[in-house]
């Protein structure tokens, strides 16, 4: 049962994370309908793809940061989801022949901070961090 979850979870994600590779590549609706979704991703911006990944690094690296850190529970549960979904992100972007890099400079400035944080400080840094993180992602790259 559990495995078929973490598939689900897994098609689920690649599939997202496809889907937004190639809107932020640009790839029409048309070209969509016309070729098969894999070769689109598969043919879709490197760029992007590395851009997503250091992004996904930094968020993975400070989620498996809260979870030991974290002193709400709730912050933990989510930094255990969230480790989750960078860590399945960052095999899809692999699969997808992505090198998944290094955190940027910001990236590494905000591990730097949250491992000098404790209690509920951290837990509130640590998910300022994750929403900044993902509207970023949003903004710069997808678009919407």
């Amino acid at each position: 049962m559990k495995t078929t979850n973490l598939n689900t979870r897994r098609d689920f994600l690649s599939s997202s994370l496809k889907g937004a590779v190639l809107i932020g590549a640009g790839t029409s609706f048309i070209g969509a309908l016309s070729t098969p979704f894999e070769a689109l991703a598969q043919n879709a911006d490197a760029t992007l793809q590395a851009k997503i990944a250091v992004l996904g690094t930094a968020s993975l690296q400070t989620s498996q940061l809260a979870l030991t850190k974290a002193t709400n529970p709730e912050v933990k549960l989510f930094a255990k989801f969230e480790a989750a979904e960078q860590e399945t992100m960052g095999k899809i972007l692999k699969d997808m022949g992505t090198q998944v890099p290094a955190p940027s400079e910001e990236g590494k400035a905000m591990l730097t901070k949250l491992q000098a944080m404790s209690g509920p400080a951290f837990d509130k840094a640590f998910m300022t961090g994750q929403v900044d993180t993902h509207n970023k992602l949003r903004r710069r790259y997808l678009h919407y």
